[in-house]
């Protein structure tokens, strides 16, 4: 071992070990042997540029780790979570910490996309000519212009700094900063720009923090030669990779409605009046761009399935298609003759040509090989979707060919002990390698868990299956007193289940959906005993420490539904290979979900919890032994009254 590399090892022990800075700072601090571990394994890839996949389970206290590493490696690193909220705990609550007990000149720097921020040049245009969909959104039009006043003197123009902007406000998004309104520096306001603020703020930090969204939108636009959306990095830690696949995947894709063409009109329409060009013919264009995508979409409204796989060789769709796409050519033809003066024009010219491709693709022929093609109908809106199938030969292009040490971490990457499906999902199999490393958990599972599988319960699509998992769940609450997340796969069966049992148990019973996810988890949090029924949301990024969660019961074996438009069609590639779409896709995508839940119930050495699982296929089917082998050694029951005796000797 070399000498420089033997001090870097020095240095973590001297932070991490039993007798380190943070064992000396945190009272009540666990040492964690695999938090060392891990950290070094960090630091040597980022300084020798290596491609690390390091599945570190819950309690490693895997943040600290690589932000240790990060930190030593003197190198600028990105660092890419989940969600905003994961960022945003990283940002306010873990790097400070680390900056403040560690790296006192540590400088950090949080980067949002760009819908998080308010555009000047959008938000002047939309005073010009106000349009509200409610009544109530032109009171929240005088608070934003009373925050825009202050914001543009002291402020980051970001949408956080308004209380209480709903999630989805249509004006938000009439004044926002989006990608294809942007001018770059041909904007009269680039100067002032909060992009460009906050771009500028991160260029000479050590750590800035994105989340996946923005990292993969920066690799689209990287990739069109149209600038960047992240300054550049010398390394690239990708926290939360599990959902790293989903979240490129999306972005790769294309996404379109009528409601997109119709903004581009307004927009279009708008332009052409400043700039004093109100000839009929592009307003005669425009009318039929309208009508052209609302034939095109409405092909699929009464349809009554919510998500509708798309036949481009439908004569109706190649018909509609063919129409808009025409409709698109020619006004992009219209404003590049008139563009070469102005810069508005030239971007709306350019909006045409990006919304033509994007027709082409999702409706067109040639989409079949490269794309799945959907579309879906929510709120009486029409979108379609082509995202890849296959994400790996574009992250070799964009990312790991660009990016010189990338660290992929999460509790929950590896199936059976193995990285494959991780990897062939991300694009590292074939020639490409990368150092592998699955630590050992923290916690003995064998003495603070118990894994429980009911004796006898119907096939999940049995019509007995609901009637007999509403009393099997009522069972086990009554045993563990409350205090449980209740896990489903479907909304259905959620609300059917809550239903049944509302009113028949001695403790508060909680509702997905009926309050925002951070007041149900106070909730939680503050009611003894309290049973929280939830979907996909609460299955990862949730933090109850102690008695308040001691048990997590899940429906059914966590398999993506078989119609999602890109699982299908993946299973549909791997069968037309000859390959068996269940083993290598299926039931890995489900192991790791399962895990996902498992994570929620343990997150302390003195915490004790039952994982009940209502699925007999895991004992079953042939396929069990996966989930089984991708789980922490939890001791198997399938008896209540072992449940029953397993918490009281928790308790005594």
């Amino acid at each position: 071992m070399n000498n420089s590399k033997q001090s870097s090892r020095n240095k973590i022990k001297a932070i991490l070990g039993p007798d380190g800075i943070v064992a000396r700072t945190i009272p009540g601090y666990e040492f964690r042997e695999q938090q060392i571990i891990m950290a070094e394994s960090v630091l040597d890839a980022l300084l020798t540029e290596d491609t690390l996949i390091i599945e570190a389970p819950t309690g490693t206290g895997k943040t600290l780790a690589y932000l240790v590493a990060a930190a030593l490696s003197d190198k600028k690193i990105a660092i890419s979570t989940g969600t905003k909220n994961l960022q945003e705990q990283l940002f306010f609550k873990d790097i400070p910490f680390v900056r403040e007990s560690i790296f006192p000149s540590l400088k950090s720097a949080l980067l949002k996309g760009r819908g998080n921020f308010i555009c000047h040049q959008r938000f002047k245009n939309y005073l010009r000519q106000p349009s509200f969909y409610e009544q109530w959104e032109e009171k929240l039009l005088e608070k934003i212009i009373q925050w825009y006043q202050d914001t543009s003197i002291r402020g980051e123009g970001d949408r956080a700094e308004i209380d209480n902007l709903p999630d989805e406000s249509p004006l938000w998004s009439e004044i926002c900063s989006t990608a294809e309104t942007c001018l770059g520096r041909n904007c009269f306001d680039f100067e002032r720009c909060f992009i460009q603020k906050m771009r500028s703020k991160a260029s000479d930090v050590a750590l800035m923090v994105v989340n996946h969204s923005l990292l993969a939108s920066d690799m689209v636009v990287r990739a069109s030669g149209r600038g960047e959306v992240i300054p550049r990095f010398d390394a690239l830690i990708i926290d939360e990779a599990h959902a790293f696949e989903e979240a490129v995947t999306q972005h790769f894709g294309f996404h379109s409605g009528v409601y997109k063409i119709r903004k581009f009109v307004k927009d279009c329409r708008f332009q052409l009046n400043q700039a004093e060009t109100n000839e009929e013919k592009f307003e005669k264009e425009l009318r039929r761009s309208e009508e052209h995508a609302k034939n095109l979409f409405g092909i699929f409204e009464e349809n009554p399935a919510q998500r509708i796989r798309i036949d481009p060789t439908d004569s109706c769709v190649i018909e509609a298609r063919s129409n808009l796409s025409q409709n698109l050519s020619s006004i992009f033809s219209m404003l590049e003759a008139l563009s070469k003066h102005s810069e508005e024009l030239k971007n709306v010219a350019q909006r045409a040509q990006d919304l033509r491709v994007e027709i082409d693709t999702i409706f067109g022929p040639l989409s079949g090989n490269d794309y799945a093609t959907w579309v879906e109908k929510r709120d009486r809106m029409v979108a379609g979707h082509a995202c890849p199938i296959k994400i790996g030969d574009s992250l070799r292009s964009r990312l790991y060919e660009k990016v010189p040490g990338v660290v992929f971490t999460s509790a929950t990457l590896a199936t059976s002990g193995s990285f494959n499906y991780f990897k062939s999902s991300v694009g590292l199999n074939g020639n490409l390698s990368s150092r592998e490393q699955i630590l050992d958990s923290p916690f003995d599972y064998k003495r603070q868990t118990l894994f429980y599988i009911p004796e006898s319960v119907p096939e999940p699509n049995s019509k007995e299956f609901v009637p007999v998992l509403t009393e099997k769940i009522r069972e086990i609450l009554l045993v563990t007193k409350g205090r449980a997340f209740v896990l489903f796969t479907s909304n259905r069966n959620m609300e059917m289940v809550f239903q049944n049992l509302r009113g028949t148990l001695p403790f508060p019973l909680l509702l997905q959906g009926t309050k925002p996810k951070t007041k149900l988890i106070e909730e939680f949090k503050n009611n003894n005993g309290a049973v929280l029924f939830g979907t996909s949301s609460f299955w990862e990024g949730v933090d109850v420490q102690g008695e308040a969660l001691s048990c997590v019961i899940i429906d059914r074996l966590p398999f993506a539904p078989p119609d999602d438009p890109i699982l299908s069609t993946r299973v549909e590639l791997l069968r037309s290979e000859g390959k068996n779409p269940f083993f290598l896709l299926q039931v890995p995508m489900a192991a790791i979900a399962l895990k996902q839940g498992l994570g929620r119930l343990i997150r302390n050495r003195t915490d004790h919890g039952a994982l009940c699982v209502m699925d007999t296929r895991i004992v079953t089917k042939s396929y069990g032994k996966i989930f089984f082998e991708s789980l922490h050694k939890s001791p198997l029951t399938r008896s209540l009254k072992a449940v029953k005796a397993f918490f009281e000797t928790a308790n005594s």
